[in-house]
Parts: structure tokens; sequence; C-alpha cells
């Protein structure tokens, strides 16, 4: 399994903050500060695609006979999201794919040592804007499934939901970069497994709940 440079998420969790607050702070000179709870955007473009390409950390399983637990290997992960708003609609719905390649250390335990598998969200919810046409500020949630995979040593689907927000700076009337933070929550069984080996679970879900958060800066397209 690869070794991730730790300075380069570091650097990327950085600059998608610092974009982050820049943007805000911008945004923030544009909105009605007479309004403490702004009314989301009309939407003027009807579709949208915007790629991203961050940070994911957190999650974690364990070992049912030993109750030793074992972390995600935190990496680089990659979304896509696809939207549509209804001509005058205060907001958009999006299809939302988010893929990480992640690993699990087990130190010789079970006979592993570190296995590879990857985790798939696809989700579908909506997205609220609010500012200007050139700088905005978004929340976004979603539900939908998460997919866990190790290559012959078995794989798992859970329900799963997101919750997230971001700043958008376009660039054109279509073009823009954003920075974006997000949430991922999936719902698991206590004890249901997805890593199996000799035909034995050696890496089960504890607890009721996997959460793993996403930093990511990304370049969208509407129209």
């Amino acid at each position: 399994m690869n070794t991730l440079n730790p300075r380069i998420p570091m650097r990327l969790l950085l600059a998608a903050l610092s974009c982050s607050a820049v943007l805000t702070a911008r945004a923030q000179d544009f909105a009605d500060s007479d309004t403490i709870f702004p009314t989301p955007m009309v939407q003027t473009q009807q579709f949208g695609i915007t790629a991203l390409y961050g940070f994911r950390f957190g999650g974690e399983v364990e070992d049912i006979n030993t109750g030793t637990e074992y972390s995600f290997d935190d990496g680089p992960a990659y979304s896509l999201s696809l939207s549509y708003a209804p001509p005058d609609y205060l907001g958009r719905f999006e299809l939302l794919w988010s893929h990480q390649d992640s690993g699990i250390d087990f130190q010789g335990n079970n006979g592993l040592g570190n296995v590879d598998f990857t985790v798939d969200v696809m989700q579908i919810g909506g997205v609220s804007e609010f500012g200007t046409e050139r700088f905005r500020q978004y929340v976004s949630a979603h539900i939908g499934a998460t997919h866990y995979s190790a290559e012959g040593l078995g794989s798992d689907t859970r329900f799963s939901f997101g919750i997230g927000a971001g700043v958008k700076a376009f660039l054109t009337k279509n073009l823009y970069l954003c920075a974006d933070l997000r949430g991922f929550c999936t719902l698991v069984d206590a004890e249901g497994g997805f890593i199996y080996f000799n035909g034995v679970t050696v890496a089960s879900f504890s607890g009721d709940t996997i959460w793993q958060g996403q930093v990511s800066l990304g370049l969208g397209l509407t129209f």
C-alpha cells in the first residue's frame, strides 16, 4: 500500500480552509447585513457539474474477538456531482459520488498486515446557495449508500447520509472554483463485518455509525 506524504493533505487542508475563509468573507461583503436568515438564491442555470479533489479522514472498525480497534487510513479522495435546478427554483438537486482508496493496518493480527480497500459514497440530495451571482456560500444535505470493498476479503453496502458547506467563486458566468467541507455518516449494525480472512471475520463495524470527513477544492461548470 502506498504511503501518503503527510505534508500533502496538510497543505491541501490549509489551502481549502484559507480559500473558504477568503471567499466567505467576500461573499459576506455582498450579503444583506440586515438579514439574519438569508433567502436562498434563485437559480438561473439549470444544469451543473462539479469535480472535487481533497482529503478524507476518520472511520474505524474492530476485531470482535479481541476488541482491538483499527482506524481507516486517511488519504486522498475525489468526488463528482451533477446538479439540476428547475426554473426559478431556490436550490439545486444534486447527485454525488465520492471515492476514497483507503486501508487498514492489522499489524500482523489474524495473519494480516496492510489491507487496501475502497470506500464509495453515492448519494442524492439538495443544495442551497446564498450570496451574489459571483460569490456564493452553500449548504447541502444528501442521503444514499456507502460501499466498502476489500478485494478478495469481502464487501458491504450500507445506508448513509451526508452534510456539507462551502463557497463558490465564479470566474465567469458559468465557471467557478469552490472550497468544500463534508461529513459522511454511514449507519451500521453493531458487529456487522466486511473484511473476512480464511472464513473468519477480522474487521467488524462497531457501534451504530461510521463518520468520515472530507475537505476538498474543486472546479465547476453551470449551463
